[in-house]
């Protein structure tokens, strides 16, 4: 294989990972120091390869794979796995990440036994797993308590997040007066923020590569003393000193695309926990939107219903 930095001359190196390695290299094991050459030479396969992939491509076993992390002071290859993911995610864009995974399953000497129908998937399963594992019931039912007392909700999200925005505010405007969404610094922004309180809620959505905009929004909202929630991906998020609480999505990848199966799971959960807290209330809404679609004529009726003229 050629050396990662003659493949990738512009792809940023995760150096806090290889310049450990370097620093330990005198004490590591000679099964250490093969699988050390090999994450020198690719780094990126880390982020991208599965355990067992990187072991039958490095040619050593799963077991020294863990022990290595050990030293370098991991808990184990699954944590070093998502810091190389999060540098990644955060410094390379789509075309650079979408060449990274291209060249790193050429580079693999065995062929994957799954096709990319299944590696995907099961990608996106995990990460709803993973959302499981990640929130916090106290944190998710304060977050319920808190819309319920909203006098309004503002949901920010800009850039690739700006599509989990639109849809929160879709879905949470079918049972919630008082919804806006903002995805820039728009015409809307400044109506929105003269009307946020600190009887307000703002929800803040931004996964890497996280925008600018939604952290200037974000800090706006602050400032009009509103309660503030983070949906985002890890701790180092820019949004996270922002908020009030925060929900931590673990979002890996396999691919150039951002992965939003589990922040769109959490916000459908969000929604519906909200409506099962006043059903008579949400039922009400409901109505009122059923009457308006259909009065508007927004959606067309099912097949059975339609007659065809040939």
């Amino acid at each position: 294989m050629k050396r990662a930095k003659e493949r990738f001359k512009s792809t940023p190196i995760v150096f806090a990972v290889l310049k450990a390695i370097r620093n330990r290299l005198d004490e590591f094991t000679p099964r250490h120091r093969a699988f050390a050459e090999y994450v020198m030479q690719h780094p990126e396969s880390l982020a991208f390869f599965s355990i067992t992939d990187i072991a039958k491509d490095s040619g050593v076993s799963q077991t020294t794979i863990v022990r290595f992390c050990n030293v370098l002071g991991y808990n184990g290859y699954a944590q070093l796995v998502r810091e190389t993911r999060r540098t990644i995610q955060s410094e390379i864009g789509s075309a650079g990440r979408f060449k990274i995974v291209r060249q790193m399953r050429k580079d693999l000497k065995k062929p994957q036994t799954l096709s990319a129908f299944e590696r995907l998937l099961n990608q996106e399963l995990e990460n709803l797993t993973n959302l499981f594992k990640s929130i916090k019931s106290a944190d998710f039912y304060h977050c319920i308590d808190v819309m319920m007392k909203a006098d309004q909700i503002c949901i920010i999200g800009c850039m690739s997040s700006a599509s989990l925005a639109l849809f929160f505010g879709d879905i949470l405007s079918k049972t919630f007066s008082g919804v806006n969404v903002l995805h820039d610094h728009g015409v809307n922004a400044p109506a929105v923020f003269q009307r946020l309180s600190k009887k307000s809620l703002v929800f803040l959505i931004s996964f890497p590569p996280y925008a600018k905009t939604t952290v200037e929004l974000g800090r706006f909202a602050v400032g009009k003393k509103a309660y503030i929630v983070a949906i985002t991906d890890n701790n180092n998020s820019p949004i996270v000193p922002l908020a009030d609480i925060v929900f931590l999505i673990p979002v890996n990848m396999q691919s150039y695309m951002e992965s939003y199966s589990a922040p769109m799971a959490l916000i459908s959960v969000l929604v519906n926990a909200l409506a099962e807290r006043h059903p008579e209330k949400t039922e009400k809404v409901l109505l009122q939107y059923d009457e308006y679609s259909s009065q508007m004529n927004l959606y067309k009726v099912s097949r059975e219903r339609i007659k065809y003229k040939r």
